[in-house]
């Protein structure tokens, strides 16, 4: 698992939880943070030559342009010309292939190192080891045989630490994912390389959770589209409207006789029985006088 907690009172890496299972103390926020360890052999790594190429090209272009600006000084245009028409294509072709037969010479005899990334709430680190140390491994490093001091084989620390880079999130100004090699590539500024982070199939989903959290919402920094937090849609506007009722045309009024008491507009209501005069029909006692009669 790649994502663990240092302990400031224990001294050691335990797994992610609110306190220390070894100790009880609290872990802090910032404490729970991504870390593992590669092997690398730096003549088999594209990235130690893409850090030699940065440093051998503009010396070589350096010194080309020294040279062609030295012969025009000199003899003008026909000087340059004489230049590129003699032996100096070749030779420049041949101290080129001996300068590079010497760095892939000088990668090989410095062995394997070991990197140690760690990637929390701050930024990014790597330090690098060198593990079975020797003056060679040293030298081919540019490194002084006096670190071998620090070597204790006795104690099992047959390590030497050789350097450590930190790079804060704030000052991250583009990110590259490289995931054939696993890698990813930090630069700051946005034209220079400051950090290349190898990870594992175990890391590689933590450390893009990382920089998803810490860079996905900076506009400023430049990121895959894949590590980019999308804005969550602002919900349109709407405008808050009154409804009026519409009038309608008025409707002229029925025509009534002249003396009804009908109000005008409305149908004429039927007329109450309650008694024999208003309904029209015969009461009872005019039912048995009739018969009577008869």
């Amino acid at each position: 698992m790649a994502l663990t907690a240092y302990c400031k009172k224990c001294g050691r890496e335990v797994e992610p939880a609110e306190v220390c299972r070894l100790c009880g103390t609290k872990l802090g926020r910032n404490a729970v943070h991504a870390a593992w360890c590669v092997e690398r052999r730096p003549v088999a790594d594209w990235m130690c030559w893409n850090a030699v190429m940065r440093a051998l090209l503009p010396a070589a272009l350096a010194v080309l342009l020294a040279v062609l600006g030295a012969e025009f000084l000199a003899g003008g245009s026909a000087a340059l010309e004489k230049l590129f028409l003699g032996t100096f294509p070749l030779t420049l072709a041949i101290l080129l292939g001996a300068v590079l037969l010497g760095v892939l010479l000088v990668l090989i005899l410095q062995g394997r190192d070991l990197m140690d990334y760690v990637v929390d709430s701050r930024g990014i680190h790597v330090t690098r080891y060198l593990p079975e140390p020797t003056p060679l491994k040293l030298l081919t490093r540019l490194k002084s045989p006096a670190l071998l001091s620090d070597a204790d084989p006795g104690k099992g620390r047959n390590v030497i630490r050789l350097e450590t880079r930190d790079l804060a999130w704030k000052d991250v100004a583009r990110v590259q994912l490289w995931p054939e090699k696993a890698y990813v590539l930090f630069y700051a500024p946005g034209w220079w390389l400051r950090i290349a982070v190898r990870c594992t199939p175990f890391t590689w989903e933590d450390t893009m959770d990382y920089i998803r959290e810490k860079l996905g919402r900076k506009k400023a920094v430049r990121i895959p589209d894949s590590l980019r937090v999308q804005a969550p849609p602002r919900a349109a506007s709407r405008r808050r409207t009154v409804s009026r009722p519409i009038p309608l045309p008025a409707e002229p009024p029925e025509e009534t006789e002249p003396g009804g008491d009908e109000m005008p507009g409305f149908p004429e209501s039927e007329p109450e029985r309650t008694g024999a005069a208003e309904s029209g029909a015969a009461s009872p006692e005019e039912i048995r006088e009739t018969d009577g009669s008869a």
